[in-house]
C-alpha cells in the first residue's frame, strides 16, 4: 500500500550518527523528514547542505529536521562530521523501511561506491501530531528534493490563511 498524505506516519526507529538512537516519527512538533540516497550522492550532499543552511530558519518556524539513509553508521558519521551537518542524521534505512514509505529502491551501480540497496531521495513534512502533511517522492536521483524557502512560504501562507479561513486549520496537499 501506498502511504498517503493525511495519514500517520509509521514509527522507524534508526541509530544516529553521532551515537543514540531517533525515531522519524513526529513527537509532539512539525517534523521534516528527509530521505537521501547516501553520501556518494552529490545530489544528496546538495540537498542535505541546504537543509543546514537553513536550519535556523526552520527551527524559528519550530520544525524538527532528521535526514535518514540506507548508509551504515560507519559512513554516515564521517560524512555527516566532514560535511558539517548540524541536525540528526540516522543510518540504516533498511529495504523494508524504504518500502513502508513508499520509496523507490535502487541497486548499487559498477560506478557507485555503494555496496549496499538504497532508497531514491523523498521527504515528508509532518504535523505535530504525527499525520503526514506533504509528501514528495522521486524515482531518480536528481527529483525529491526539498526547497526549504518554498516549504517555509508554504506554511507561512497557510498560517495567515488560517486567520480568516478555518478551512486551512488542518490542510493537507494529497489525499487519502
Amino acid at each position: 500500500t501506498k502511504i498517503l498524505p493525511g495519514t500517520a506516519f509509521p514509527s522507524i526507529a534508526l541509530p544516529l550518527s553521532g551515537g543514540g538512537e531517533t525515531n522519524l516519527a513526529s513527537s509532539g512538533s512539525q517534523k521534516l523528514v528527509v530521505i537521501y540516497r547516501g553520501q556518494f550522492c552529490p545530489f544528496c550532499q546538495g540537498t542535505l547542505a541546504e537543509v543546514n543552511s537553513k536550519l535556523d530558519a526552520l527551527k524559528a518556524s519550530g520544525i524538527e529536521v532528521v535526514a535518514a539513509s540506507a548508509d551504515p553508521v560507519e559512513v554516515t558519521a564521517p560524512f555527516v562530521a566532514a560535511q558539517g551537518i548540524k541536525f540528526p542524521v540516522a543510518s540504516g534505512l533498511t529495504e523494508e523501511n524504504m518500502r513502508t514509505l513508499g520509496l523507490y529502491v535502487s541497486d548499487p551501480k559498477d560506478y557507485q561506491p555503494q555496496k549496499h540497496r538504497f532508497s531514491e531521495p523523498g521527504y515528508f513534512f509532518l504535523t505535530k501530531d504525527n499525520i503526514i502533511k506533504y509528501i514528495c517522492i522521486a524515482s531518480h536521483p536528481m527529483g525529491g528534493r526539498i526547497n526549504i524557502d518554498s516549504l517555509l512560504a508554504g506554511l507561512n501562507w497557510s498560517e495567515e490563511e488560517q486567520k480568516t479561513n478555518t478551512a486551512f486549520e488542518n490542510v493537507i496537499w494529497g489525499s487519502k
